[in-house]
């Protein structure tokens, strides 16, 4: 049998096992044409912004309340800035100045953070005791945002890492990587090692080396277990899906096991991480924006091997995560994009 036979043949057989992985659709909204950048979830509502700020209370679809105009670009995060108990949303501004900005629950009122910055990656973060946010600045700098006792006025800002490579860096994510007790970053292809305090400056070690085009490295990252990352490369042809083990010296070059060899990923935008099927180990939840515009899931079958099926073609989601949304005990998808906000309810037994 020759190899290009081989690979159609393991593709269709990914393609139809989808039917054995059941869930229905059922759209929650309609977006009508309106521009989502970015989304949150805090708790069973669902805050999104591009054109503007909403929240969509889950899983009825409707929208319980409007925040200010956009253009607001991709980053973003629901987290309480100002500690009264109520969900609070950062969000980055794309028109001019190109501001940071905090919107105060209830009523968001708008608080400038700090103006000029172009972060797609944003996620709340405590280091050495002081409470931000972390942010990848025009996807070549890493910066931690410290909230000032008045969080109302500018937030201090510490640039923890700026990157000389031949790829924009893109993904986000905090973990203890060397074991020493203090949260390390990752970002794009690397590791940034905390130092022993917040003054010291951080030390830059590579996971891998995907930089042959200018956005190999902008990546959606999320940590599997202990020591295990999975990274995909978002909105390239082609691209990469993969597994990282931590080697014994972490400053080494991580162990790759690729995942998506045969089912390669067209434009993917989306990636979610969570047990769908209810056997104790982490899936893969992937969506497209080129070709098929497929809808995928990767099942975690164990001892590093993932098995690929695809749940829609044109789904298009921009945005995806896992949650029990009609309260049965099973995870199912939500996704944003394609025009509409829909449900993909998880019916596995």
């Amino acid at each position: 049998m020759s190899r290009g036979f081989l690979l159609l043949f393991l593709a269709c057989a990914c393609v139809s096992g989808a039917q054995t992985l059941s869930f229905t659709r059922r759209e929650i909204a309609a977006l009508e044409g309106e521009r989502i950048a970015g989304c949150a979830l805090s708790g069973r509502q669902l805050a999104t912004w591009g054109d503007r700020v909403r929240w969509w209370n889950l899983p009825d679809g409707s929208s319980a309340r409007s925040g200010p105009r956009g253009p607001f670009a991709e980053g973003g995060v629901i987290m309480d800035v100002n500690g009264d108990g109520q969900p609070d949303l950062v969000v980055n501004e794309s028109a001019a100045p190109r501001a940071l900005v905090w919107l105060e629950a209830p009523q968001w009122t708008k608080h400038v953070i700090d103006t000029g910055v172009d972060a797609a990656d944003v996620i709340p973060a405590r280091l050495f005791g002081r409470r931000g946010i972390l942010v990848v600045h025009r996807r070549a700098q890493v910066r931690f945002y410290e909230i000032p006792p008045n969080s109302a006025e500018r937030w201090p800002v510490t640039e923890i890492y700026s990157f000389y490579t031949p790829s924009d860096q893109g993904g986000l994510a905090l973990a203890d990587i060397d074991g020493d007790g203090r949260p390390d970053i990752l970002c794009g292809n690397y590791w940034i090692r905390s130092p022993e305090s917040f003054e010291l400056p951080w030390r830059l070690f590579a996971i891998e080396l995907w930089n042959e085009q200018p956005r190999s490295a902008m990546l959606r990252l999320a940590l599997i277990g202990p020591g295990e990352l999975v990274a995909m490369q978002r909105e390239m042809p082609d691209g990469r899906l993969a597994r990282f083990e931590k080697p014994f010296d972490p400053k080494q070059l991580w162990m790759e096991h690729r995942i998506a060899d045969v089912l390669t990923l067209d434009e993917a935008r989306s990636l979610d991480v969570a047990d769908l099927d209810g056997d104790g180990r982490p899936d893969l939840i992937v969506g497209e924006k080129g070709g098929a515009a497929r809808l995928m899931v990767f099942l975690n079958r164990g001892a590093g091997r993932f098995e690929a099926r695809v749940i829609a073609n044109h789904v298009e989601a921009e945005h995806i995560r896992a949650m029990d949304l009609d309260r049965r005990g099973r995870l199912d998808i939500l996704t944003v994009g394609k025009g509409s906000i829909s449900w993909w309810k998880n019916r596995a037994r």
